[in-house]
Formats: structure tokens, C-alpha cells, sequence
């Protein structure tokens, strides 16, 4: 199995209505294609920009398709892989794709937080910070 965790800035603020369409659709297509994950989405008010961070893992040739989807939609731009590799057991098994829409509060008491939405975030950025990304991203969902 194969596993892909990366953030991306979103094209703009995304409104309750628009999150739930996409885990909609999302969720349906994953439980089709065997790829279980989370998607958490943080909105940043005082740059008014919307983040998200997804972790997906599932089969190599699925990952690999979803991923092609995902660098092509047009919703999310500024796309940085934190980690991917091969994985021998799911993080998530069982969630279709869990979410969590996150305010500052619910990320601040987290060891190895970084403001999603701040401008230096992007220029900080590298794989070798991304050590334990999937880890860090499954304390948060079972923490919040």
C-alpha cells in the first residue's frame, strides 16, 4: 500500500456547504476505491485563506489516480508532498476519509504545530520536517 500527506492552500474560503460536498463525493469514491484517510481544513481569518492538510493511503495504483485528481483540481493550489511512501499497515482504516474543520485552538496544544495559514510555513516547508506527519495528523483527529 502507498500513502500520500500533503498541504495545499485553498483556492478560496471554503463555506460549509462546499466542505460537505467534497467529503461527499470524496467519501463515496474512496469506499469504491479502497482508500481510507483525513482531510482536516483550517481557516485562516486574519489572512482569509483556507488550508488543508489530507493524509490518503490505500492501494498503489488508486493512491496514484487519486493523487493525479487531486494535483489537477482546481480548488486547492500551492500543493506540498510533507511525506509519501509505502506503508505495510493503514493509519486510518476504516475511515472512507475522517475530517476535521480546525481553528487555532484545537491545533495550538499540538507538538509539531505550524500555522497552516501564515506566510512562513511555505518558505519552512521541507521533507525533513515532515518526519512523523502521519502520526502527528492521527493524534490530532483522536485528541480533538
Amino acid at each position: 500500500m502507498k500513502h500520500i500527506v500533503y498541504v495545499s492552500q485553498a483556492e478560496h474560503p471554503f463555506s460549509a456547504w462546499e466542505l460537505a460536498n467534497l467529503l461527499e463525493t470524496s467519501r463515496a469514491r474512496n469506499v469504491s476505491d479502497g482508500i481510507s484517510g483525513l482531510l482536516i481544513y483550517r481557516l485562516n481569518p486574519e489572512y482569509n485563506r483556507g488550508n488543508f492538510v489530507q493524509a490518503i493511503e490505500g492501494p498503489e495504483a488508486e493512491i496514484d489516480s487519486l493523487w493525479s485528481r487531486i494535483t489537477r483540481d482546481n480548488r486547492h493550489h500551492t500543493i506540498v508532498v510533507v511525506q509519501e511512501g509505502s506503508i505495510e499497515a493503514r493509519m486510518f482504516d476504516g475511515w472512507s476519509m475522517g475530517f476535521k474543520n480546525a481553528d487555532a485552538e484545537d491545533l495550538a496544544g499540538f507538538a509539531g504545530f505550524s500555522d497552516l495559514g501564515s506566510d512562513t510555513f511555505w518558505s519552512d516547508i521541507s521533507p525533513a520536517s515532515a518526519a512523523g506527519a502521519l502520526e502527528l495528523l492521527r493524534n490530532f483527529y483522536d485528541g480533538a
